[in-house]
């Protein structure tokens, strides 16, 4: 680090110089030198007096953009001079703010610490990201307009229209989107026109992104531009622009035309996994659960030649399909696609934790149609209760319980406690208590309402008292009446009201 600064601070050959430091950028790129201090060092050594040359400033930024370093990118582009500005270094710095624009707007807000000095710095007049965008591209045009490739535009543009709220409702033009491109005569690609398919389902007009697709296979469109009619020529669709437009039907829950766009695209092999995740999701939400089950088991579970490994299967989807079988009641389904989830994810190193959600689905679903008591014997092991599967299966893959699995089994036996000897479910209860604080799990005011009556039947009235006060300390006195009033009701089922309201007293 110390040499490439005594190289642009050195009074020797320009030529030579920038020589001599593209030699050291691309030694330190292929460092384990901390990426962050690169990012640093890069940003001071570009605001010194040295003009670093195209050639340099592409290194750095692939050094850094190579290493998820896309604010150090930014700062990189944010210093450099007009004369420095090539077409490999704003495309790279393209994809870069296009990276860090996908994460500030994922994490709802640029509160970060790098973004927000970038925040502050380009603030003016909208989003930073596209004024930055837009600063590069003109300083390339103005040096020489030929290098503005139709590649640079369409990045430009997916910027543009990511700074656009989803809660915006936009223009039904295509032209005002596509100036950069007629400024720089550049004729506008397919990417471009699903870009622009891609905004307008964001914001939630679906017709206008069909629109677009239809103006693209009918090659061109006609608007209207300082009172004449003008027509633009566009590109045909490609299979990109017509997995969007599977996006489209989707949005618009039309499954028929759904099937027929998948099955275009399945001919070629070209239909994706984050499509049939959003079909899936699509047709559980609207209650279409065996489409979303067909759909799956054509495209989103490929089953190879023999061993279980060889298949590829989208977990996402699946998980949405698990939660719509337990929507519709059908447990059998659910435990057993849940088991499917379970098998492949014991064949990942990824992170299990959706198991556990999964898990409480599906076992509250069981329970609704299972009257009798579930104890521990059953918990750990699984076995004695055909109707509960999903106890046998969790355990056998070894799904962690959390508070809600047992908020779950805990309700459940509240509502079955008058059809069944209080003795056997206020033990069973009990010992369900016994066990989620031995694994450290915390009470809620769900769990409380339950047990506080199994509590006083048990006699175990010093258990009432503190949870009584742990759980309305600092309340507002209408929470507290309210929590009272829930437990009064369930107090009534266990015929201990009378002695419920003098410890609550």
């Amino acid at each position: 680090m110390t040499a490439l600064r005594q190289v642009m601070s050195a009074d020797q050959g320009l030529e030579e110089g920038r020589r001599l430091g593209l030699r050291l950028v691309r030694a330190l790129n292929g460092t384990a030198v901390e990426p962050a201090g690169l990012a640093w060092l890069y940003t001071r050594c570009l605001g010194s007096r040295w003009a670093a040359g195209e050639a340099l400033v592409a290194e750095m930024m692939a050094g850094l953009y190579a290493q998820h370093q896309y604010y150090g990118v930014i700062g990189v582009a944010q210093r450099v001079g007009p004369e420095n500005v090539g077409a490999g270094a704003v495309r790279v710095a393209l994809a870069a703010i296009s990276k860090q624009q996908k994460m500030a707007k994922s994490r709802g807000a640029l509160g970060f610490r790098g973004v927000a000095r970038f925040m502050e710095e380009y603030r003016g007049d909208g989003c930073p990201f596209r004024q930055l965008a837009r600063r590069l591209v003109d300083i390339l045009g103005r040096r020489d307009p030929r290098l503005v490739s139709a590649q640079l535009l369409a990045k430009l543009l997916e910027i543009e229209l990511l700074s656009v709220p989803t809660s915006a409702k936009l223009p039904r033009q295509v032209h005002p989107w596509l100036d950069a491109y007629f400024r720089y005569g550049v004729g506008p690609t397919v990417h471009a026109f699903t870009i622009l398919m891609h905004a307008y389902l964001r914001c939630g007009d679906p017709e206008f992104a069909l629109w677009i697709y239809q103006s693209m296979q009918r090659g061109s469109v006609t608007f209207v531009q300082e009172g004449r009619a003008e027509s633009m020529r566009v590109p045909a669709p490609n299979d990109v622009a017509l997995a969007t437009v599977a996006l489209v039907w989707c949005q618009r829950r039309q499954w028929a035309q759904l099937h027929g766009v998948l099955e275009r695209l399945g001919e070629g092999g070209l239909v994706s996994q984050r499509l049939v995740t959003r079909a899936v999701s699509a047709m559980v939400d609207d209650g279409h659960v065996r489409e979303a089950e067909d759909l799956w088991l054509k495209y989103g579970c490929t089953p190879g030649p023999n061993a279980l490994s060889t298949r590829v299967v989208n977990d996402r989807a699946l998980a949405k399909l698990v939660l719509g079988c337990t929507r519709a009641k059908e447990v059998v389904k659910a435990t057993g696609y849940f088991q499917t989830c379970c098998e492949f994810a014991s064949l990942s190193e990824t992170p299990k934790t959706h198991l556990t959600g999964l898990f409480n689905a599906v076992l509250r679903c069981a329970l609704d149609n299972a009257p009798g008591l579930v104890d521990l014997e059953s918990l750990d092991t699984g076995d004695g209760r055909p109707d509960l599967d999903i106890l046998r299966i969790a355990r056998l893959h070894c799904v962690r319980f959390d508070g809600d699995t047992y908020s779950v089994l805990i309700s459940h036996l509240s509502r079955v406690a008058h059809t069944h000897e209080l003795d056997a479910v206020a033990g069973a209860m009990q010992n369900l208590y016994t066990r989620l604080c031995s694994e450290g799990i915390v009470l809620d005011d769900m769990m409380v309402c339950h047990l506080v009556p199994v509590w006083v039947y048990l006699d175990l009235g010093q258990l009432v008292t503190m949870y009584w006060r742990v759980h309305t300390r600092g309340r507002p006195q209408r929470k507290v009446a309210q929590f009272r009033r829930h437990i009064m009701y369930r107090a009534e089922d266990w015929g201990v009201k009378d002695r419920v309201t003098k410890l609550l007293s």
